[in-house]
């Protein structure tokens, strides 16, 4: 019985200890929640911008892909 008694106790105060350092977080502006779910709105995952140009380096990529697969062919 006392061990369980330690054991809510602990418990206890690491959900306080974890409830004041979110609390402080958001005190200084950090916003801490899934992505999509904070009310200010300006939280969650932002995109990179849309480009029509192609990625230089999925370029090179793709052009080493090609290589290895004529080899293997070869």
């Amino acid at each position: 019985m006392f061990a369980f008694v330690i054991a809510l106790i602990i418990l206890a105060g690491a959900v306080g200890a974890i409830y004041l350092l979110l609390r402080n977080m958001g005190e200084e502006g950090i916003e801490v929640a899934a992505p999509g779910s904070c009310k200010s709105g300006q939280c969650g995952v932002r995109c990179a911008p849309v480009t029509n140009e192609p990625d230089e380096v999925a370029e090179e990529m793709s052009d080493e892909a090609e290589e290895v697969r004529r080899k293997e062919v070869a």
